[in-house]
């Protein structure tokens, strides 16, 4: 059997197994208070630049394996929005133009080339997904949100903030006149 130092530091004295236990504890809710905090600060860079646009966050991608933060015209009706979406605790990051795929009259349309072409001019890595009229795999500020160094950089270093909202603003741009049309199609 392989020594792992971490797990023999714990078994090591019945001390070291009380902050084990202590630190796993709190790492819930000290995770949560990050990643929240980070969100909460994106959506006021966010809805300083979109007036009158609509948000909304869901899971923690510390505790659940999906996690998102989306956001909207509310023209759009949730059925069109610009996503951040954390998969795999944080080992997948991507962002773009998602859609509704519930919505019945979404679900009979196809996805939207013109968007996808648009998207494609500032990502070239875009692609469309049942779920996404456009998605990007995050690479910048960092691929995997997971790592205990990048979830520092997120709750200190204010060039990851600017890099996310960034990046997602520049989706809504591209992303706004095209589904604005798409919107008032059905």
């Amino acid at each position: 059997m392989n020594s792992d130092p971490i797990q023999d530091y714990i078994l090591e004295n019945k001390n070291n197994l009380r902050i084990a236990v202590a630190v796993s504890s709190a790492w819930s809710e000290a995770g949560g208070k990050l990643v929240f905090g980070f969100l909460d600060r994106l959506r006021s860079r966010l809805e300083a630049k979109l007036k009158g646009w609509e948000f909304d966050r869901w899971g923690c991608y510390l505790d659940d394996s999906d996690a998102g933060f989306d956001f909207w015209k509310p023209a759009w009706k949730a059925e069109y929005y610009v996503s951040l979406e954390v998969q795999g605790n944080g080992e997948d990051v991507t962002f773009g133009l998602g859609r509704d795929a519930d919505k019945e009259h979404i679900k009979k349309s196809p996805r939207c080339a013109e968007l996808l072409t648009a998207v494609r001019e500032c990502y070239p890595s875009a692609s469309d997904r049942k779920w996404w009229e456009a998605a990007v795999r995050m690479q910048s500020p960092a691929a995997d949100w997971g790592k205990p160094e990048v979830l520092w950089q997120m709750h200190t270093d204010p060039k990851f903030l600017d890099d996310v909202a960034e990046q997602l603003l520049k989706v809504a741009e591209i992303s706004e006149r095209i589904v604005d049309r798409l919107a008032g199609m059905k």
